[in-house]
C-alpha cells in the first residue's frame, strides 16, 4: 500500500525557516513537528482500517468490532485534536498559512476514510446482530386412507 500521508505532504513544501524572524522561525518548527506527527497518525488510521477490510468476515465477532471501533475513535480523536492545535498556532504566525500542512488536504482525506470505515463497522454489527432467520417448518405428510 502506497504511503498516501507521505505523498500528500511531499507536494506541498513549507515555506523556508527564516520567513518569520527568531520567533517565526520556532513557530514553523513546532508547526513542522506537528504535521510530522499527523503524518504518523494518519498512517496508523490508514494501517488500522485496511487490516480491519482484510480481516475474514468469520473472525469480526462483537467483541472485535468493539476492539476495533474504540481503537479507531482513539486514533481519530488524536488526529482531530492535533489538527485543532495546528490551526491555533498556525493562527498565530501569518506565515505559517502557507505551510504545507494546509497546502494539502489531509483532513479531508482522513475524515473520508475514517467515515467509510465507521459505516463498514457499523454494517458488520448489525450483520452480527441480525437474528438468523427461522428455519422452515416442518410439514409432516398425513397418512391418507
Amino acid at each position: 500500500m502506497p504511503n498516501i500521508v507521505a505523498l500528500k505532504l511531499s507536494g506541498a513544501q513549507s515555506p523556508g525557516a527564516g520567513a518569520g524572524g527568531d520567533n517565526g522561525s520556532l513557530v514553523l518548527v513546532a508547526l513542522d513537528q506537528l504535521a510530522l506527527q499527523q503524518q504518523i497518525n494518519a498512517n496508523f488510521i490508514f494501517h488500522a482500517i485496511s487490516n480491519y477490510k482484510k480481516t475474514p468476515f468469520e473472525r469480526k465477532t462483537l467483541h472485535f468490532i468493539a476492539k476495533k471501533w474504540m481503537h479507531l475513535q482513539l486514533l481519530w480523536r488524536e488526529f482531530r485534536l492535533r489538527d485543532k492545535q495546528i490551526r491555533r498556532v498556525s493562527h498565530k504566525d501569518s506565515h505559517c498559512q502557507e505551510h504545507g500542512y494546509f497546502q494539502q488536504e489531509l483532513f479531508e482525506l482522513v475524515h473520508d476514510k475514517y467515515m467509510a470505515a465507521r459505516s463498514c463497522l457499523s454494517r458488520d454489527k448489525r450483520k452480527l446482530l441480525a437474528p438468523a432467520p427461522a428455519p422452515a417448518p416442518i410439514v409432516f405428510a398425513q397418512p391418507t386412507k
